[in-house]
């Protein structure tokens, strides 16, 4: 038997050593492969502007480079947890030279059976990418096979796994043979925490966000970077410093420490707390960048459509009369000749040298009839008109006492009402028809609601009136905007789930690396008459903390992230983010479910074998 067949044999039949890394080489390929595919989908890729398609291809070769780093880091993880095997082969005789040549074939091997296999579970995780987008962004992209993807995977991949394969043999551990075979019951080695870099890490978090919360809602880019910088650094403390510390406190605390299987636990975290917490960290990180992605993006695309489902009507032309009415004629031809029934009203909006607005009482009570409103009863004075804008909190008008019209007729302000139906942001005020507006200048609008029309209809009735800016079509508005936004949201969100994703993916590999260790350590108390429940029970706690404490941290940075964008709009945070969060939080959760089930009926298995 050659030395080559000996490594990719020994690769094949050492399945579940393998299994984590070649998963995550996997989970890289497959995530480029999607992207590619998309990239160079037709329904995609024929409609898009310059800067769109360079946005396209600087998200490729963000995914390529963080595959790269993804692989590497997984690679690495994979290297140090086989220091006791590699001592048993140079025991047997294999020199340095012949190891690094054994990870140079194994990980070309695994890389070959990766690119392939991760091609085509691309192709299926592409559907489910698609469902996601469909219902959060409305794109509707048809089946494909992506056979220019392919090539530029399998192509991209196999240099990557080269260029890999030949940096990996470079961190193979320079240690004694004694050392190597000892390495199972070395443990990853503790780090010392320290008090006040743990106190140096709530404060620096705590300035982050401080600043990222108090700042004007301009200023909010501004201290972007430095704000990240601070609660990057923070976060590192906390997990590398302040959670040791921490873990050192309770385990000195009696009663926490002797409480049923909390000993395990405890000791278990501190013997490889370097790793976990370099762990917690790199998947912190990714977490929230993938909040912050997905919840900006989402949240961005709801606020441009609820700014379109806030036009009152369905179709609206305003304007200088003469110029609007004839349009408005043809248009009302148009519905009549397509058989579509409406609710149709005119008025007209007048606009003093304050710039306050000024509509009859009859014209915007015959706009309340169209939109099944209440009408307003103005009783000789006058009554102010508050908008109610979700998106509009930052801008309200000055509340009024009196008006003075065309500097004839003073007018008492009597009240206040709340309205939906007339899309005026200045001060609007609604006076009796007994008002004489003199010489007053005014803009005079046709609206239509229709009662009876599709979608399809809508949108193109819509189109009829394309370039006449003085034309309002909220369906065909609200899917132009849709369409134009489309493929940036896409790659956004795509980015952001990616992210998301691997950061699952470190979890996995983190909790799968270290399994043999966990299997002899529970052989050990298992033999001393450990319950199958108490088993159960210390395997979820320890999945649980590998799985949740860095989301949470996520999550609170996704939340203040995200809050902070919203200050730019004036706003508070809104449905929108909670939504993105709270799916995350949700998959994660669906995620440690799984996981755990998996995890404790492997290491069950083997602890009874």
């Amino acid at each position: 038997m050659s030395f080559s067949q000996f490594v990719i044999r020994n690769t094949i039949r050492n399945k579940r050593l393998y299994m984590a890394y070649f998963l995550s080489t996997l989970f890289a390929v497959m995530v480029f492969f999607t992207f590619t595919g998309f990239a160079f989908h037709p329904a995609l890729s024929d409609g898009l502007n310059a800067s769109a398609r360079q946005g396209m291809l600087g998200a490729a070769i963000i995914i390529y480079a963080f595959s790269f780093f993804f692989v590497l880091y997984s690679m690495d993880v994979f290297i140090q947890s086989r220091k006791k095997e590699f001592g048993l082969l140079m025991i047997q005789g294999m020199s340095p030279k012949q190891l690094k040549r054994m990870i140079f074939i194994e990980n070309l091997v695994i890389g070959f059976f990766a690119t392939f296999i991760g091609g085509f579970a691309g192709i299926g995780f592409s559907q489910i990418i698609l469902l996601i987008s469909n219902h959060l962004i409305h794109v509707q992209l048809a089946f494909y096979f992506p056979l220019q993807a392919m090539l530029i995977t399998i192509a991209a991949f196999t240099l990557l796994f080269f260029m890999i394969a030949f940096f990996i043999q470079f961190r193979l551990p320079k240690l004694k043979l004694q050392t190597l075979l000892k390495a199972g019951d070395l443990g990853k080695g503790m780090i010392k925490g320290s008090l006040l870099k743990g106190i140096l890490a709530i404060v620096l978090i705590g300035v982050g966000y401080a600043v990222a919360l108090l700042v004007p809602g301009m200023m909010v880019p501004v201290v972007m970077i430095p704000v990240i910088f601070l609660v990057v650094v923070g976060t590192r403390f906390l997990f590398n410093q302040l959670s040791v510390w921490s873990i050192e406190k309770l385990k000195k605390n009696q009663k926490i420490f002797w409480k049923k299987t909390n000993m395990v636990i405890f000791s278990d975290l501190s013997f490889r707390m370097k790793d976990n917490a370099r762990s917690f960290f790199l998947v912190s990180v990714i977490s929230t960048v993938a909040f912050a992605a997905i919840g900006t993006l989402y949240s961005f695309q709801q606020m441009i459509l609820e700014s379109a489902a806030n036009v009152p009507y369905e179709f609206q032309i305003s304007g200088e009369e003469i110029k609007i009415m004839p349009t408005s004629n043809e248009f009302t031809a148009l519905l009549e000749e397509k058989g579509i029934q409406v609710d149709q009203a005119e008025y007209r909006l007048y606009t003093d040298q304050n710039q306050i607005n000024y509509i009859t009482e009859s014209d915007y009570n015959q706009l309340a009839k169209v939109a099944d409103k209440p009408q307003i009863q103005t009783n000789g004075q006058a009554v102010q008109l508050e908008f109610k804008s979700e998106f509009n909190t930052g801008n309200q008008a000055t509340k009024l006492t009196q008006v003075e019209i065309a500097g004839q007729q003073i007018l008492p302000v009597s009240k206040s009402e709340k309205e939906e139906i007339l899309p005026a942001f200045n001060a609007t005020v609604v006076v009796p028809d007994t008002v004489n507006f003199a010489k007053m200048t005014y803009t005079k609008s046709v609206v239509w609601q229709p009662k009876d029309a599709s979608r399809e209809d809508l949108i193109a009735l819509g189109k009829t009136q394309e370039g006449n800016y003085l034309f309002t079509a909220k369906t065909s508005m609200t899917q132009s905007i849709i369409d134009g936004y489309k493929p940036i949201l896409f790659v956004g969100i795509f980015i952001g789930i990616v992210f998301f994703v691997s950061a699952g993916s470190f979890l996995y590999f983190r909790l799968y690396s270290d399994m043999d260790v966990d299997v002899e350590k529970f052989k050990m108390i298992y033999k001393m008459g450990l319950a199958k429940k108490e088993l159960k029970k210390m395997i979820n706690q320890q999945v649980g903390i590998l799985f949740f404490t860095p989301i949470i941290v996520s999550v609170i940075h996704g939340a203040v992230a995200l809050t902070a964008m919203f200050h730019i709009f004036g706003q508070s945070m809104q449905l929108a983010g909670w939504q993105v969060l709270g799916a995350f939080v949700l998959i994660q959760i669906v995620y440690y479910m799984i996981a755990r089930i998996f995890y404790f009926n492997k290491v069950y298995k083997l602890v009874q074998s």
